[in-house]
């Protein structure tokens, strides 16, 4: 990926949602959700950009113990150039600086393109959740990832 990863900014709530709504047009979240998102303790995100638009995001929860991925979503014509991968890395790396040892996620076990980008990004099963995920032939189960962060420094 040859563009750039920022914060989320404060107010970006509105744009996020239509970042959000072409990622995922079966199920997207709303400026008022995204805003709600982003105003939880802990609640951060990163942007893709790429020729001066955002093309990608990544919104996260920090925990404490560990940092949740909320949402993970790139632009259909920017899909399988890394940008998903360099997202997750920009979280690895946020999480080595806040000496957070693991990070968490939830994905829909039909979800073929998500799966093999985690498993590329070191996540492993750890759970199941039947019947979590509604989707267009009726609910379907989630898979809880985890993937530890090596060399994390402990928390000052």
């Amino acid at each position: 990926m040859s563009g750039r990863i920022t914060s989320i900014p404060a107010g970006a709530a509105l744009p996020l949602s239509v970042l959000h709504r072409a990622c995922f047009p079966a199920e997207p979240w709303d400026a008022a959700a995204l805003a709600r998102i982003l105003a939880l303790s802990g609640g951060f995100g990163y942007l893709a950009w790429q020729e001066g638009s955002p093309v990608g995001f990544l919104l996260a929860r920090d925990l404490g113990a560990e940092i949740e991925i909320l949402s993970l979503g790139v632009m259909p014509a920017w899909r399988r150039r890394g940008i998903g991968r360099t997202l997750i890395g920009a979280l690895v790396g946020a999480a080595t600086r806040r000496g957070i040892g693991s990070i968490v996620l939830e994905v829909a076990v039909d979800n073929a393109a998500a799966r093999p980008l985690y498993a590329a990004c070191g996540f492993a099963q750890v759970g199941r959740r039947p019947r979590y995920y509604r989707g267009a032939d009726g609910l379907t189960d989630a898979l809880i990832l985890r993937r530890s962060v090596p060399g994390a420094a402990p928390p000052e």
